[in-house]
């Protein structure tokens, strides 16, 4: 007997100085350890977190995590955080997307949420911290206090009943008096724009895009497949479809099945409001709006990937407004994103801004019809160390070659074919023969495919390679004549 209450003792201390661990949880939560690249679904309650580790919830999911000073924090619907450092004299957490609410045992130990544009300091303070889909943070003060900054250094004290906004790329607002009360996380803010984005930039197993594609397509509005050659001569099953996962929003689906390997590419865009019925009307003048009247629909946000189910390429463009060129023989409102980032990631930099992956470079109010950027940073520097463009079969085939060095040494390049279903690689003079052989522009059309292949050092010799359709681009609105 008294042997068993010394070993009950001893796990009693034991357990009383372990660090975080998930305390209690509902619905779907996924747990990634530090140094893993696969996420498993919790099963069980008192799941310890150490530093490095990261989790995400689903729809109608919540997570509670305790640490051992006895601070709560409570993890919302749709939201992701890393557990970024944990000890006996700070805690740090790194909230990707969604919300986190915590409740810090006054004269505790340091602690922190960083969110991609801010970081949000405590002791002693029961607190909210909200990331937003294009980049945005927003703090609410419920006891105590908060001093919260941006990455340009702008910092501010937001006290209890007060709120503060920071924005991507540095934009403090506040504080200010906060006219809601405090949330009780189990509902997701802006659930479909967050679950639409999350799924966009963290499914990238051929099993989870089989399984959505799957759940998807039994809506898709727009939907082909073929069997076609890529410009290497392999055999490419495509399928391709578009659904509507919210009012204001449309997304594009291409899935690519070879002998050896499975690639895929996914775009979903956002509009200012309701998209019509005809979903052409809306894409028609996205990029460019002729005449002087703003067109109705106006894309605000883009978010894309491409992968092999190892390595991504991902786009994340936010801020999307149509500007008029004020010119007086071509009037014209032009599509110009605030922010529009591109992103790239191996397996070790799948988790790194949020699931978007290594930044390579950000233009800020970039024209993008006439592909004009008021700043372009590369990796945190005003030029790249290297761009190399080039035509290898000349410049009357549509056959191309791109490839950007960084700074560190990382580099990435891209190989863009049009072609046709049988492989030919499109020339300049394919649709005027075409036309004088008794084909329509529509037949000539649909025969063809375009296909990008992404190389970089960060994919340990892989490659991404996706081709998709110039019809379903069409039946959408997107590639016009």
């Amino acid at each position: 007997m008294k042997q068993l209450l010394v070993s009950l003792a001893f796990l009693f201390i034991c357990r009383s100085a372990d660090a975080a661990h998930v305390a209690q949880w509902r619905g779907e939560v996924a747990l990634k350890k530090s140094g893993e690249t696969s996420w498993t679904r919790l099963t069980a309650a008192d799941v310890p977190l150490a530093a490095g580790d990261e989790l995400r919830t689903s729809r109608a999911s919540t997570a509670e995590i305790v640490t051992d000073d006895g601070s709560k924090i409570k993890l919302a619907p749709v939201s992701s955080f890393k557990m970024v450092t944990e000890n006996k004299d700070s805690v740090s957490l790194g909230l990707y997307f969604g919300r986190v609410r915590s409740w810090v045992k006054k004269f505790s130990k340091k602690f922190e949420v960083r969110t991609p544009s801010a970081v949000c300091a405590v002791r002693g303070t029961d607190f909210m911290v909200q990331a937003d889909a294009d980049g945005s943070t927003s703090v609410e003060v419920y006891e105590g206090s908060v001093l919260a900054g941006d990455a340009s250094g702008n910092s501010g004290l937001v006290r209890q009943g007060q709120r503060a906004d920071i924005t991507r790329g540095g934009g403090f607002t506040g504080p200010r008096d906060n006219p809601d009360e405090p949330s009780d996380m189990d509902s997701t803010l802006g659930s479909a724009r967050l679950e639409a984005r999350r799924e966009i930039y963290s499914e990238i197993s051929k099993e989870a895009v089989l399984a959505r594609a799957q759940e998807e397509i039994q809506s898709a509005e727009f939907q082909t497949r073929k069997v076609a050659t890529d410009a290497f001569g392999y055999r490419v099953r495509m399928e391709e479809y578009t659904i509507r996962p919210a009012d204001n929003q449309f997304k594009y689906v291409v899935l690519n099945t070879r002998d050896d390997r499975f690639d895929f590419g996914k775009i979903l865009f956002t509009f200012n409001t309701a998209l019509p019925a005809d979903l052409s009307l809306a894409t028609a003048n996205m990029l460019s709006s002729p005449g002087s009247v703003a067109p109705q629909w106006q894309l605000t946000d883009m978010n894309s990937v491409m992968s092999n189910t190892e390595d991504k390429v991902t786009e994340d463009a936010s801020g999307g407004r149509m500007d008029f060129n004020s010119s007086l023989s071509d009037p014209r409102y032009e599509l110009v994103f605030g922010n529009y980032s591109f992103y790239a990631a191996g397996p070790a930099e799948a988790g790194l801004n949020g699931g978007l992956g290594k930044w390579f470079w950000t233009k800020t109010d970039y024209n993008v019809s006439r592909n004009v950027a008021a700043s372009f940073t590369w990796l945190g520097q005003p030029t790249a160390i290297g761009i190399v463009t080039s035509n290898p079969a000349g410049d009357d085939v549509f056959y191309s070659i791109t490839r950007n060095t960084y700074a560190d040494g990382s580099w990435i390049g891209a190989q863009d074919f049009v072609l046709f279903d049988d492989g030919t690689i499109l020339h300049t003079g394919d649709f005027a023969r075409g036309l004088g052989g008794g084909e329509t522009q529509d037949q000539i059309t649909d025969r063809l495919n375009f296909e990008r292949v992404y190389n970089s050092s960060l994919f340990g010799g892989r490659s991404i390679d996706v081709m998709y359709s110039a019809k379903l681009l069409k039946d959408v609105g997107l590639l016009r004549f």
